[in-house]
């Protein structure tokens, strides 16, 4: 899962840095990508959800499940999963919330022409930073998914042993029972003779 992450990221700064006039590619135009401001928008409007109710924990354990070492409960790799599907959503939602507020202030400004482009820019960058945060996420999101069916095959494995020793408990004892019962008609046969 870690290698998602680094392609994720690595893809990102590739795309960033393609000059798509020339089809060159130039380091100086992953500049263009960078605005703080955005992406503190994102992080504000997404962040504080993470420290109501101790569901910063739930998404550092997220992170954690990415190491194949690490084991947990079912019940706090289905909280982790929560938690990762509850903050793409809200980075989606802050990234369309923001655009549209950044659009609504060019929209106010339409008399200065010069910055129009600029701000156009910097709200399709915020949009932008919530996509990727939103893919970042993906991988936690897999890992969980997968470790949860994990912990069911499991639990269907030892039902399904304990289901077999069950059935073979039931026809043992029914045999004693037909037994008991074969050995009784005899006795029975045996005392009207």
């Amino acid at each position: 899962m870690l290698m998602e992450l680094v392609s994720i990221l690595l893809g990102i700064v590739l795309l960033g840095a393609i000059d798509y006039g020339s089809g060159a590619i130039r380091l100086s135009g992953i500049m263009f990508l960078i605005d703080l401001p955005s992406m503190l928008i994102i992080l504000a409007l997404t962040a504080p959800v993470l420290f109501r109710g101790g569901i910063w924990n739930d998404f550092l354990r997220a992170w954690k499940l990415l190491k194949k070492s690490y084991t947990c409960h079912l019940s706090e790799i289905r909280r982790s999963l929560d938690v990762v599907e509850m903050l793409q959503k809200q980075l989606i939602y802050a990234g369309i919330i923001s655009m549209l507020l950044s659009f609504i202030h060019i929209l106010g400004n339409m008399s200065d022409l010069a910055s129009l482009g600029p701000n156009v820019a910097v709200a399709i960058l915020t949009m932008l930073y919530a996509v990727i945060f939103e893919m970042l996420l993906l991988p936690l999101q897999i890992e969980a998914k997968r470790r949860i069916i994990d912990y069911m095959e499991v639990d269907t494995d030892a039902e399904s042993a304990e289901t077999q020793a069950d059935v073979e408990t039931t026809a043992r004892a029914a045999g004693k029972e037909e037994a008991a019962a074969g050995k009784e008609m005899d006795e029975t046969k045996d005392g009207q003779i």
